[in-house]
């Protein structure tokens, strides 16, 4: 009776851890054709606001892109090609700029992105 008992306590613990944990949500950021945009794309959305833990997923819409990250808070270079996708799953709040080398330009002096340009803020 006694291991009974123990297990079913066992169990309810366990459940209940689970039922506890934060669900991992998923953000989607596209990479997609801009005709008012000199770099002819853009990302969509530009600026995403999420929490720790969550992931976030670059694809590519109408035409090949990468994600590379700017900055020392965090490391990413991913090329992506039409139909594809690369993820990053932000664990530390902070913001995160990042941009696609293909349809943007930076200025590592003034820190200055202009183009396929984005960021991550995570709280």
């Amino acid at each position: 009776m006694r291991h009974r008992v123990a297990l079913v306590l066992a169990v309810g613990l366990l459940l209940g851890a689970l039922v506890l944990q934060p669900a991992v949500s998923a953000v989607v950021i596209k990479g997609v054709s801009c005709s008012t945009c000199p770099s002819g794309s853009k990302w969509s959305p530009r600026s995403v606001s999420i929490l720790q833990g969550t992931r976030v997923t670059w694809k590519a819409i109408n035409t090949s892109h990468n994600v590379k990250s700017i900055g020392a808070n965090w490391s990413k270079k991913s090329s992506i090609n039409i139909g594809e996708a690369t993820s990053f799953t932000f664990a530390n709040a902070g913001t995160y700029r990042f941009r696609c080398t293909l349809h943007s330009t930076y200025s590592s002096t003034t820190k200055k992105c202009t183009g396929m340009c984005g960021k991550v803020v995570v709280s």
